[in-house]
């Protein structure tokens, strides 16, 4: 009656989609437009599930419903949490409609209401807080779903109700535990395969910098002194005055382009000191203060406080400058770019918020790849090499954004263990 093997066979049925998924479809670049998928898998394991229940007494069965419909939710987010919430109700009255079928609608419908209450936050847990909420979030169902059974109208007679109601809810507590490990460290895997491509294309980069630079800065810097010879002629037009102002500018932005190079050629971890991460964001702030009234943008100055961490003082500070800069750049007209600092668990975080365009869900996922930009004339190297000094830091650079909203661009740094 109570088999383990027949756990064996639920739980298999509940694994293998998800699993199929995490290991062959799912990319962490790419994981809103699979979201469908995966909701259509969890969709398939909650209609296997119901069809093939574990036999807990003669005439009484349950299945492991729950776990693919929870992760449908917590995955696939609220558009697939409502499908697997359709499929459920959908195939339970497919297979008749009785006291079951009220059980279900009462219990998933309550279930789905404190969902909801962690779903945003979820994606942002660590692995234990993840474990922790989803273990509650199934405990509660299958509380919800063993009142409906102790309905005064229910007639239910178990050969042995305390291994019943043992084995229904450790079974599925169980079971959670077990998928929510399972997907973090597919997860894990996936996103560790995604930084390790990254850093072979960056150490790719820094070897075709270190080699060809200083050779094609060379001619540069002869072209350069000729066009400024050239420049201080008296008998040149106004035509040739601006070609070769524009030359000179398309020089500049060359040299520019190859320092970015060199700059991820090598990042200096030897010249680490202790430094006050707010002092230095506020001395930036005031190199870039000018050019962004130049742009109509305001710099709202929020920083309280002295945040300690260790890095080189000229790389964060490059860093900063970089993301300030851009987030100027990204505001069309008059906005507002804001700057705070908080201490999250062990961490110097600095909130750079702008009112710019914002960005898509997969430009997000593209930010700090090689050449991936989202300006007209970036190169996209400023940006990597944010994402490497920081990296390198042990720190993490985090962003939200919405389309014509703006952004946030979040800095996480190690605070200095005094």
């Amino acid at each position: 009656m109570f088999s383990f093997d027949n756990y064996l066979f639920a739980l298999l049925v509940v694994l293998v989609p998800v699993f199929v998924y995490y290991s062959y479809f799912y990319k962490k670049e790419y994981t809103n437009e699979n979201s469908l998928l995966f909701g259509i898998l969890c969709c398939i394991s909650i209609i296997l599930s119901m069809t093939y229940p574990l036999e807990l007494s003669i005439g009484h069965i349950y299945d492991l419903r729950t776990i693919p419909w929870l992760l449908a939710f917590l995955y696939g987010g609220l558009n697939m949490g409502i499908l697997a919430t359709a499929c459920v109700f959908i195939y339970r009255l497919i297979i008749g409609i009785d006291f079951g079928l009220f059980i279900t609608l009462f219990a998933y419908s309550t279930s789905a209401i404190t969902v909801l209450m962690y779903l945003k936050k979820y994606r942002n847990f660590n692995l234990k807080d993840k474990l922790r909420t989803s273990f509650i979030l199934t405990f509660i169902n299958t509380l919800l779903v063993l009142a409906g059974l102790s309905h005064p109208y229910r007639n239910l007679e178990f050969i042995n109700l305390p291994m019943f109601l043992t084995y229904f809810i450790v079974s599925h507590l169980v079971t959670i535990v077990i998928m929510i490990f399972i997907i973090e460290t597919l997860r894990e895997a996936e996103q560790s395969k995604v930084k390790l491509q990254q850093a072979e294309r960056i150490k790719v980069i820094g070897e075709l910098a270190a080699s060809v630079a200083h050779e094609v800065r060379n001619p540069l810097t002869v072209v350069k002194g000729f066009i400024h010879i050239f420049k201080n002629e008296s008998n040149l037009t106004t035509s040739q005055i601006s070609s070769l102002e524009l030359m000179d500018s398309e020089l500049q932005r060359a040299e520019k382009i190859i320092h970015n190079y060199l700059s991820l050629a090598k990042t200096n971890t030897t010249d680490l000191e202790k430094l006050d991460v707010i002092d230095l964001a506020k001395n930036v702030i005031g190199v870039t203060e000018s050019y962004a009234l130049l742009k109509g943008v305001t710099i709202i100055n929020q920083f309280q406080g002295s945040y300690y961490v260790t890095a080189n003082r000229s790389e964060l500070s490059q860093v900063f400058l970089n993301i300030i800069k851009n987030g100027i750049e990204s505001i069309d007209g008059k906005g507002t770019l804001t700057l705070s600092a908080s201490k999250t668990k062990g961490y110097a975080q600095i909130d750079i918020t702008d009112t710019g365009k914002g960005m898509s869900e997969e430009e997000i996922q593209r930010l700090g790849t090689p050449f991936y930009t989202t300006k007209d004339q970036g190169t996209g190297l400023g940006t990597m090499f944010c994402y490497k000094t920081i990296g390198h830091l042990q720190g993490e650079i985090k962003v939200k954004s919405k389309l014509n909203e703006g952004s946030t661009i979040s800095i996480l740094l190690p605070l200095c263990k005094d």
